[in-house]
């Protein structure tokens, strides 16, 4: 009996001793296979978290459509949709492998760290935010605001926006660095601004031939030098004066757009040495429209994101083709002739709808031919400033010379 007891003992010490041998061969598997497992979580973390450091950056454009999102106490609600070419700036942040998405700088949303892609400056043209804002409004929620045909953002909640434009019933409302048309349906609030500050007279300023130090080639009254060219540009720079385009223009004699105090167009005439006028528009981030002569000169050399180009005429430069003044030949050539030319030069400049008149000279029949032709405004002269309500095919402008100095601009622009 005693050796009965003696073997069951042996074998329950022997099972003892397999059943805990085996709890611990599974127990160090178990915590090998977490460690393991630990080991790999970390790693992906880590992978995870190096491919957001490597996503983000301070300036981005959309690489593919993306939802937007708002955050909330409980994560992330979709709030409308983005773009692929869509530009922004992004909220520095400390980077983990819990950041799925950037936080757009200025803005109240989020877009997904994997739908974006590096940048090294936005060129998002936002030069309208040199405008006055004229209203705040809110944008009714499930608006869609489209840029160019294409959907950009459909508004899943009530949106504020600021007004840079009006055109009838339709504002220009401020999302993402790019203007939105809206219809006055699609607001429900409107919060008029204060535009007292915004001015109300603007100077379009001519020059024509630039010559550089050491060339003294010319002495016409209308050739300036380098030094004449910077001092004037300098002072528009340093006085962070608003350099219009055309276009600009147009918009603020309609009464659609209020522009700030020191806002000037610059016109430059012909195209004889213009291309000289670039490195100095582009060193002093100068804009300036060129009025240019399309059968005398190329637009090859013209091209600069400083420089626009419109038209003074095609071949309608010569004298003595019409009674009166210098006979400028848009005063009385027959219709079918003026109209060829405008088609040439509109074709040259890429449908220029802006047009300067030859020696200044202009007529009634000029005026209806221009309208025919497909353009929307003309410059002369005048040596007086543009208001809102101007004529638009009888802009003023003020002629500059060799001897105009920069006290002279300050007048011009700031008188």
């Amino acid at each position: 009996m005693k050796k009965r007891k003696k073997a069951i003992i042996s074998i329950l010490v022997v099972l003892l001793l397999l059943v805990g041998g085996v709890f611990l061969f599974l127990w160090y598997r178990n915590n090998e296979i977490r460690k393991q497992q630990q080991k790999e979580a970390q790693e992906e973390r880590a992978k995870l978290q190096e491919k957001i450091e490597k996503a983000y950056a301070p300036l981005v454009k959309i690489g593919k459509e993306s939802a937007i999102y708002q955050k909330e106490k409980k994560g992330y609600k979709e709030i409308g949709k983005v773009q692929i070419g869509m530009e922004f700036e992004l909220e520095e942040e400390k980077i983990t492998s819990d950041t799925k998405y950037f936080h757009v700088k200025g803005y109240d949303f989020y877009i997904p760290y994997d739908a974006v892609q590096k940048i090294d400056a936005l060129t998002n043209d936002a030069r309208y935010q040199k405008y006055l804002p004229q209203e705040e409004v809110t944008i009714k929620k499930g608006t869609t605001l489209t840029q160019e045909g294409k959907i950009t953002f459909t508004l899943k909640e009530d949106t504020k926006a600021k007004v840079y434009r009006k055109v009838g019933t339709i504002r220009y409302v401020d999302y993402q660095n790019l203007l939105y048309p809206v219809e006055e349906s699609q607001v429900q609030e409107v919060t008029p601004l204060d535009v007292s500050s915004s001015t109300q007279s603007i100077p379009v300023l001519v020059y024509h031939f630039i010559y550089l130090n050491g060339d003294p080639s010319c002495q016409e009254s209308i050739c300036f030098s380098e030094d004449q060219v910077r001092s004037h540009f300098s002072y528009l720079r340093d006085t962070g004066a608003f350099t219009l385009t055309t276009e600009e223009l147009k918009e603020f004699i309609k009464g659609e757009i209020e522009l700030p105090q020191k806002s000037v167009l610059i016109t430059i005439d012909d195209g004889a040495r213009a291309e000289k006028f670039i490195p100095f528009l582009e060193e002093y981030q100068i804009h300036a429209t060129l009025f240019l002569i399309t059968s005398w000169y190329d637009v090859g050399p013209f091209q600069s994101k400083y420089l626009e180009l419109a038209s003074h005429g095609h071949d309608l430069h010569n004298p003595g083709v019409c009674p009166g003044g210098q006979g400028g030949g848009i005063k009385c050539l027959d219709e079918a002739k003026l109209q060829e030319d405008f088609r040439l030069t509109r074709e040259e400049l890429g449908g220029t709808t802006a047009f300067c008149y030859p020696f200044y000279e202009y007529n009634d029949y000029a005026i209806e031919q221009l309208k025919k032709g497909g353009f929307e405004m003309a410059f002369m002269g005048g040596m007086r400033k543009v208001t809102k309500g101007t004529d638009l095919f009888r802009i003023p402008r003020i002629s500059l010379n060799s001897t105009t100095t920069q006290d002279e601009v300050r007048r011009y622009v700031e008188g």
